[in-house]
């Protein structure tokens, strides 16, 4: 056997193996076989020093609302209580994700992009302790007001997302919303809402069974935003303004 035959081998044995785990870890994770583990790598978008000392002040403790949030809904679904979850704050990644593609750009160049971030999730987080594990690397920014920020996106496939957030105190909740909406990507959900970033109705409004339908007063949470009227819809101020409706519920099996 030819050096070239045993290369190809081993690189379809690795495959093999990577396509195997992935799968395992959608299963336990989608069929909440066990706890849901979420870790969150905090990364200095800017590189300034600002943004700096905002990392430096982040405790675990400013995330738990999201596992809370997670733990009630799921409840309302399940009508039992969810295992607790837990949502560690890891250490500071000190490399920036790769950027994803543009949207004009083509499907390869997103299948690539998703395998660039698996691999850099691969060379940023522990192995066995990532395994199982809903990994969100959220990248802080000084930012501006009235000026949104890079859009996040989370891959269910590797069970990892790229969060983009205010390095600003006062934006903390709604920090909390855009994790939240990216772990529920990483989940299996998809967004609920059209281009012009308005909920799509019923399954984008946190209340779809009032009348009158406008305004909602709770956002779901891959609406990402309250509908206020047909052309109006606000950001929510923090997840006690926002809800899981029964399309995301089913997407991630509850």
């Amino acid at each position: 056997m030819s050096f070239r035959t045993i290369r190809i081998l081993l690189l379809l044995i690795l495959l093999a193996v990577i396509a195997g785990m992935t799968y395992w870890e959608s299963m336990v994770v989608r069929n909440w076989m066990r706890p849901l583990v979420v870790t969150i790598y905090p990364i200095n978008g800017d590189g300034t020093a600002e943004v700096d000392e905002y990392v430096a002040t982040l405790k675990q403790d400013d995330f738990q609302e999201i596992g809370s949030f997670i733990e009630a809904q799921f409840a309302r679904y399940r009508g039992k209580d969810l295992p607790p979850v837990s949502i560690r704050l890891a250490r500071e990644v000190r490399t920036l994700p790769p950027a994803p593609p543009q949207a004009s750009h083509s499907a390869f160049s997103a299948i690539l992009w998703s395998l660039k971030l698996r691999h850099y999730a691969f060379d940023h987080t522990p192995f066995w302790d990532s395994l199982g594990t809903v990994r969100l690397f959220v990248v802080y920014h000084q930012g501006e007001d009235g000026t949104p920020l890079q859009h996040s996106l989370g891959l269910h496939k590797g069970l990892v997302g790229v969060v983009h957030a205010f390095a600003q105190a006062r934006q903390d909740a709604q920090n909390n919303v855009v994790i939240a909406h990216e772990l529920f990507h990483a989940l299996g959900a998809s967004d609920k809402y059209d281009a012009a970033k308005q909920p799509l109705y019923p399954e984008g409004f946190g209340e779809p069974g009032d009348e009158p339908r406008y305004p909602q007063r709770v956002a779901e949470i891959m609406a990402g935003r309250i509908a206020i009227s047909p052309e109006v819809a606000k950001i929510p101020a923090g997840l006690e303004v926002c809800g899981v409706g029964y399309k995301t519920a089913w997407e991630i099996n509850w």
